[in-house]
């Protein structure tokens, strides 16, 4: 009996241990003014420089409010904020902030491929999956503590790590259903991951996080493919000249 109340008495205090890795103890309003610390950070290093590039930047625009109308509601302001590297490559800051290379500009074929992994990265940010992994590898107290060093260790973290399977797969099917939403045929997220598992030994996309749970792709890419959208559902194109925004990089 002594024994059951020893580990019960640690099972108790290991609980709440576990509480301040929960992302809802830090409120959306603190969480996005740290992100843009962190993404002002991020882009005072030369190699995620920020794009300057009105034709670009106007394309981008015009497929995050696609999304976010698709959305309805949602606790973040959004910013997207695309960044010259050859690199594939998009990632999360927290705040609602996503950041996506020239790179991975070019690389997409139509509109609707950026528009999938914009909603990928979009269903890491409703999750909350950032912050809970920010959380758990340094704590509320570091991750907030507003130091300098910290805030460099932090940055190193959000452009060098992966999330785990399962974070990716809730990040897939909420992208699925965003793009759905949004009239942009859902599916095309398989199409998006066969192109890159195709490119997965390519030099150029090592930090793209998407591949990061390889050989994974096939059976997300068979996910992508089996989500049925309503009956009503119907595809509209969205209205870019896409050859036209890719000459502008």
């Amino acid at each position: 009996m002594i024994l059951l109340g020893v580990f019960a008495l640690i099972w108790l205090l290991a609980s709440l241990f576990n509480y301040p890795e929960d992302p809802q103890l830090l409120s959306i309003q603190r969480e996005e003014k740290l992100g843009e610390a962190y993404v002002d950070f991020i882009l005072l290093n030369p190699m995620f420089r920020e794009l300057e590039n009105d034709t670009i930047d106007s394309a981008v625009k015009l497929i995050g409010e696609r999304l976010e109308k698709g959305l309805k509601h949602s606790d973040y302001h959004y910013r997207f904020v695309v960044f010259e590297n050859t690199m594939i490559n998009a990632f999360t800051v927290p705040g609602g902030n996503i950041l996506i290379s020239s790179g991975l500009i070019a690389f997409c074929d139509s509109p609707e491929e950026l528009a999938a992994v914009m909603a990928h990265e979009m269903g890491h940010v409703e999750e909350r999956h950032v912050l809970t992994r920010l959380i758990k590898e340094l704590g509320i107290d570091i991750l907030t503590s507003g130091d300098q060093y910290v805030l460099g260790e932090v940055t190193g973290l959000l452009t060098s790590t992966s999330f785990d399977r399962k974070q990716e797969e809730e990040a897939d099917l909420f992208a699925a259903g965003l793009l759905e939403l949004s009239s942009i045929e859902p599916r095309t997220l398989a199409t998006l991951f066969r192109r890159l598992d195709e490119e997965s030994d390519n030099e150029l996309m090592k930090h793209f996080e998407i591949i990061s749970t390889h050989p994974n792709l096939s059976s997300r890419i068979r996910e992508a493919l089996s989500y049925q959208p309503g009956d009503d559902f119907e595809a509209l194109p969205i209205d870019l000249d896409w050859e036209r925004v890719k000459a502008g990089l």
